[in-house]
């Protein structure tokens, strides 16, 4: 029997209103849950993921529906590494669409760099895109409980970009140092 520590949210909602559906939803990815079932939702044992799910649980409650937060564990390793999997797996779909995005940036560079288009305007905006990457970047190690296999190469394609976006700034300066 594995020592992990889990803690499970079952749940039950009335189809309407669907944003009671969707709020819950939101919350529970953002949250770094997996589902590994029909309304069923799992994350590591914490103080702060129980707060979580009770604060779901209360949103849920409050709009009709019934929600059940349950300590568990699995009884073999097999079925552990089998959750482990999913949440690994789920990080790396994060992983996969930030570094997607970390490539968009690298392109949107290229093209501004290609047109010769040296302004602060410029500047201002791939900085901002920048640090939008950046904090995306932060909120999904924060859900990445188990080291996924992308999460090095999600940081090392948020260096490029930086590395980038400084090059990008530097020929800026240049350009308008008169």
């Amino acid at each position: 029997m594995s020592d992990m520590q889990w803690l499970m949210l079952n749940y039950t909602l009335p189809k309407e209103p669907s944003r009671v559906r969707v709020s819950v939803w939101r919350k529970l990815k953002k949250h770094g849950s997996v589902s590994i079932g029909q309304s069923m939702w799992i994350l590591p044992a914490s103080e702060e993921h129980l707060g979580v799910f009770n604060e779901i649980s209360n949103e849920i409650t409050q709009n009709n529906g019934s929600a059940y937060v349950l300590n568990a564990n699995f009884i073999t390793e097999i079925s552990m590494d089998d959750i482990v999997n999913v949440f690994n797996k789920a990080r790396d779909d994060e992983y996969q669409e930030f570094i997607d995005k970390c490539y968009d940036f690298f392109h949107e560079i290229e093209k501004e760099t290609g047109r010769e288009n040296f302004s602060y305007v410029e500047l201002e905006e791939n900085e901002d895109e920048y640090n939008k990457l950046e904090e995306w970047l932060k909120k999904i190690f924060i859900r990445d409980f188990f080291g996924s296999s992308l999460k090095k190469q999600a940081e090392q394609k948020l260096v490029e970009c930086r590395n980038m976006l400084e090059d990008f700034s530097n020929t800026i300066y240049k350009s308008n140092d008169n």
